[in-house]
């Protein structure tokens, strides 16, 4: 995976293949704010997307990107909640144990735990 700040996009290449392929199969309805951390449990990706202060989920073998955690409109806090109820201020890593993901709210200074 490519992580391209500047364009606000995720795209991915196969090692050695000099072609990079965008990820992103629904283009503009789905705009990244500086994508930072990303993981993945083999059949998404999970991208801490910094500026929008969310959660995104992308489906490796479609494309198609959701808000997994988090407020779509952008919106900062540290509330605990579910999907788009939770708040998170600049979330920046991410990782997961291969059951829930852990996230570096960053300027909450907190570890998060999305189950």
């Amino acid at each position: 995976m490519i992580n391209d700040m500047g364009t606000k996009l995720m795209s991915r290449t196969k090692f050695f293949a000099p072609l990079v392929v965008l990820m992103l199969a629904h283009g503009t309805a789905a705009r990244f704010s500086a994508p930072n951390g990303i993981t993945t449990d083999g059949t998404n990706l999970y991208v801490t997307d910094t500026g929008n202060s969310t959660i995104r989920k992308i489906v490796i073998s479609t494309g198609v990107v959701t808000t997994l955690a988090g407020s779509s409109a952008g919106s900062s806090g540290s509330t605990d909640g579910t999907g788009t109820s939770a708040r998170f201020y600049s979330p920046y890593g991410i990782t997961t144990d291969g059951t829930n993901l852990y996230v570096a709210d960053t300027f909450n200074h907190t570890i998060r735990k999305i189950q």
